[in-house]
Formats: structure tokens, sequence, C-alpha cells
């Protein structure tokens, strides 16, 4: 049936880049009020965007020039309300990308083994 082939799948997750740089000379009171917002965002929801279920905050990474927030998503919508609350809450103060990331080490470790093996 239907409802078995449903329970049978199986949620993938991808990974995502979200990457944030600081646009250029702005306020200190616009910097530290996006900043506020985005902090007690991620207090209460445990990401940056606000998403309640569908996506993970996994790590921040912070520069000189912004920083970058990796991020699990299981679900497409989420990340669409993430991507969305971002742009209209932070955009004016930071260029915004998200880019799904591949793990190389996972992709390439057989081919990487039968190399070894073969001396």
């Amino acid at each position: 049936s239907h409802d078995t082939q449903q329970q049978r799948r199986t949620t993938v997750s991808q990974l995502y880049i979200n990457r944030f740089e600081y646009r250029g000379a702005g306020s200190k009171a616009e910097f530290d009020a996006a900043w506020a917002i985005a902090n007690e965002t991620m207090a209460k929801t445990g990401n940056w965007g606000g998403v309640e279920k569908g996506l993970k905050h996994l790590h921040a990474y912070g520069t000189s020039w912004g920083g970058y927030a990796l991020l699990e998503v299981e679900d497409p919508a989420a990340l669409a309300e993430y991507q969305l609350f971002t742009v209209n809450n932070y955009a004016h103060m930071v260029t915004i990308t998200f880019e799904p990331l591949v793990d190389l080490d996972v992709a390439l470790a057989p081919m990487l083994a039968e190399i070894r093996a073969k001396g």
C-alpha cells in the first residue's frame, strides 16, 4: 500500500553551508540590532532562521569578514523558511549564500582504498 511505502522511505538529510559576509560600513546600532535578532532567534529555535523542525544548526564559524553556519536540512520547506527569515532580517547587513555540501572524504574513500590496495 502507499502508506507502507511511505513508512519504508528514510529521510535523507543534506548538509548546507550558509555563508554570510558583512556588507560594509553600517552603523553599530544597525549591526547590534541585527545580531540581537539573530541571537534571540538562535536561543529560541537553535538556528538563525527561526525554523522549528526540519533543519538543524550543527555549527557556526566566524571570520573577520562574516562567517558560516553548517546546517543539516531534512525538509526543503524548512530550508526555504530559513532562507526567507534570514533575507528578511539580515540581508541589509550581510550577503547571504547557501551551498549544498558533498562529503568528499566519504565519496572518495572507495577509490582511494582501491588505489592503496594496488600499492
